[in-house]
């Protein structure tokens, strides 16, 4: 079951506020050239948009500001990882692959 967005972002929207969040996320940016990692490993040039949290904030709090538990992704591969995407699109995404 997905958590609802609106109950996240009013729980953790402090957190992303802060300056040394944003310090962190710029230098995520920074390191990973701008592009998405998950992309780049699968040898596609793609420019990242999210950073993401591998082991969410919501299931280990103490990692929040942990720089090796963040990922630079596109927007597709951060609701992918977060499993907002249907089946369909999934096919679609894997069918263009080919």
């Amino acid at each position: 079951m997905r958590k609802s967005s609106s109950k996240y972002h009013e729980k953790y929207n402090s957190f992303y506020q802060t300056k040394r969040w944003k310090i962190l996320r710029a230098q995520k940016f920074y390191d990973a050239n701008g592009l998405c990692e998950m992309c780049y490993q699968q040898n596609v040039i793609r420019k990242g948009k999210e950073v993401h949290h591998i082991v969410p904030i919501e299931q280990d709090w103490s990692k929040r500001y942990d720089y090796d538990n963040l990922m630079l992704l596109c927007p597709d591969h951060h609701n992918e990882v977060h499993q907002r995407i249907n089946e369909f699109e999934n096919f679609l995404n894997e069918w263009n692959k080919i």
